[in-house]
């Protein structure tokens, strides 16, 4: 923690409201799907005979999976607090679900639309993928012609109980549920690996990524939570996290492709992001959180959506390009300069042609 250089708040409260707009999110948000794009960037020179210094950057881009129990861990948080500020109000379950769709739909239909034409797929995988089901094509036998709308499928999952849940529970009630859903899912992962079908895919064994940014949130708008209660119970997470993570990683048994990597190593990213997130909303000074605040972290963060959807079909339309090319530098930084200035300038567009716009109708969900 003491990397962080924390400054803990001085101002005497009893109780705080977390700041409407919290930028540094939005650059938490970009640098998740920065490290997602180079994760996949990376996968594309897997077996691939490349120098050391090349193979141990892309051994450390390859990581970049975690990007996606970031933005779940921020989808959790998000979203909860969206529910518990409006679930007092009449159209509660129209407007949920109306603003979902005019934040959502349009990019993601657009995507699907570009992968009908551009690449090889099944119509079943399309089929399943309208439904916001892609996660359930491998378990139904169906190829994976585009990952990326897996986790999309996960979060439209979540979206179908909890906000009944928070409409009628208490939240001491939401908070214990969360907790136990974080506390068991490790467990069931294990033992579906061990005694029955597993695929990390799938939405029940995802579902903690989301609850403990919902249990920060929880937390965040309790009656009596002081700010320096919430640095503690978030520097708690995110130490706990941080160390299992590290103690893994260690023992080499953090890997996705190990059982106690695929039991584990979701929770852990979840708790450490989680732990941010809780630290940023408190107010906690630190220049990493300032790096986040930047006006670029924050413009990634605004298009992160769009390169998250897109960013596969240009590492596949960038692997063309540079295919016969030596698996070098130039490779890679050819590559990846393709890849982000496409997905940062089509970003740009989609967000000022179709987000906005549509986004724009929400002020009729309120």
């Amino acid at each position: 923690m003491s990397s962080l250089s924390i400054e803990l708040p001085t101002t005497p409260v009893d109780r705080f409201r977390i700041p409407e707009q919290m930028n540094e999110l939005d650059g938490l948000r970009g640098a998740a799907a920065l490290m997602v794009v180079l994760h996949h960037i990376s996968q594309s020179f897997a077996g691939m005979p490349v120098s050391k210094l090349l193979h141990g950057w892309l051994a450390l881009t390859y990581t970049g999976w975690i990007g996606v129990d970031i933005f779940f861990a921020l989808s959790g948080f998000l979203i909860t607090r969206v529910l518990l500020t409006t679930r007092k109000k009449p159209d509660f379950y129209r407007n949920f679900y109306a603003r979902r769709v005019l934040r959502l739909a349009a990019p993601y239909f657009i995507t699907l639309a570009l992968v009908a034409i551009l690449i090889p797929h099944s119509w079943a995988f399309l089929a399943l993928s309208f439904f916001y089901l892609a996660n359930f094509a491998q378990p139904l036998g169906i190829w994976m012609a585009y990952p990326p709308l897996w986790s999309l499928a996960v979060e439209e999952h979540f979206y179908l109980f909890w906000p009944w849940l928070v409409r009628y529970l208490r939240r001491r009630t939401l908070f214990i549920i969360a907790i136990l859903i974080c506390l068991l899912t490790p467990l069931f992962r294990y033992c579906s690996q061990r005694y029955g079908f597993y695929n990390s895919y799938v939405s029940w064994f995802r579902f903690d990524g989301l609850l403990w940014g919902a249990q920060l949130a929880l937390l965040a708008g309790s009656a009596g939570i002081t700010r320096r209660r919430l640095i503690g119970w978030s520097s708690i997470v995110l130490s706990a996290g941080g160390v299992l993570f590290v103690l893994g990683a260690i023992t080499h048994n953090i890997s996705q492709n190990s059982v106690l990597g695929n039991t584990f190593a979701f929770a852990f990213v979840a708790m450490i992001s989680t732990g941010v997130i809780g630290l940023i909303a408190s107010g906690v000074k630190s220049p990493l959180f300032a790096l986040m605040r930047n006006p670029v972290a924050r413009f990634l963060g605004n298009i992160s959506y769009w390169v998250y959807l897109i960013h596969t079909l240009i590492v596949t339309a960038a692997n063309r390009i540079t295919a016969g090319w030596q698996p070098d530098w130039t490779n890679y930084l050819t590559r990846t300069t393709f890849v982000l200035t496409v997905c940062i300038l089509s970003g740009f567009i989609i967000r000022h042609v179709v987000e906005l716009p549509t986004q724009s109708l929400k002020k009729y969900f309120r």
